[in-house]
Parts: structure tokens; sequence; C-alpha cells
């Protein structure tokens, strides 16, 4: 039986439809992303937007013994480890969405992981 010609320009409308809803979503999402996170000594926390750029920045009485090269370096420690849960938030958001195994997920995941690697949480500790 030959295809309607009707009926295959609907499926198409309603799977681009479907498809801009989608990314639409996945795009609103991810702008909302962010991530804090709070040195494991209480000395520093920061926050870090969708694009791990810092949003803020929030120093605690801990902090006070330390020179500035000291909280430099932790709040740098900090802000990467923010960044790297912020890489494992943007993967769960889109394999939520498209699912674990599809190729849009590995592509995200990969990109934001190479761009914000897992460290080692004893980086603080330095």
């Amino acid at each position: 039986m030959p295809l309607d010609p009707d009926e295959m320009i609907s499926s198409f409308e309603a799977s681009v439809g479907e498809h801009t809803q989608r990314t639409l979503q996945l795009s609103a999402e991810l702008e909302a992303a962010a991530v804090t996170v709070r040195s494991a000594g209480g000395e520093v926390t920061v926050r870090v937007d969708s694009a791990g750029g810092l949003a803020d920045l929030r120093f605690h009485s801990e902090s006070d013994g330390l020179s500035r090269d000291e909280l430099a370096r932790l709040v740098l420690a900090t802000s990467r480890r923010a960044q790297a849960r912020l890489a494992e938030q943007v993967s769960a958001i889109v394999s939520g969405m498209y699912g674990a195994g599809s190729g849009t997920a590995a592509f995200v995941a990969e990109a934001y992981s190479n761009r914000f690697p897992a460290v080692d949480d004893g980086e603080e500790q330095r």
C-alpha cells in the first residue's frame, strides 16, 4: 500500500515539533544548571553557573587563618570540584531526556567531562 503524502507530511511535522520541544526543554534545563560546593574544611563555598563560571564565592570563618596563597589554591580547587559536579549534573540531565545510551547524551557528557574533568577530592588538602 503506497504511503499517503499528507500523512507523511503530518508525521514529519509532528516529529519536528517534538524534537523542537525537547531541544527547548534541554536548553532551559542546561541554562538553569548550577552547582554549589563547600570546601572540605568549610573555608569557602563556590557556586558555578551552567558554563562552569564562578557565579558566587563565600569565605567562612574557617578561612581566617589561611594565607592568601592557601586561600587562592583552595578557591581554585573547590571551583574545579564544582565544575566536575556540573559535568555530572549535565550528563544526568541529558541522559534523563534522551536516554543514557543515546548519541546525544554521550556527546554532551563527553564534551562537559573533557572541559571539566573529575578531580581528586584530596586536592584541597595539598
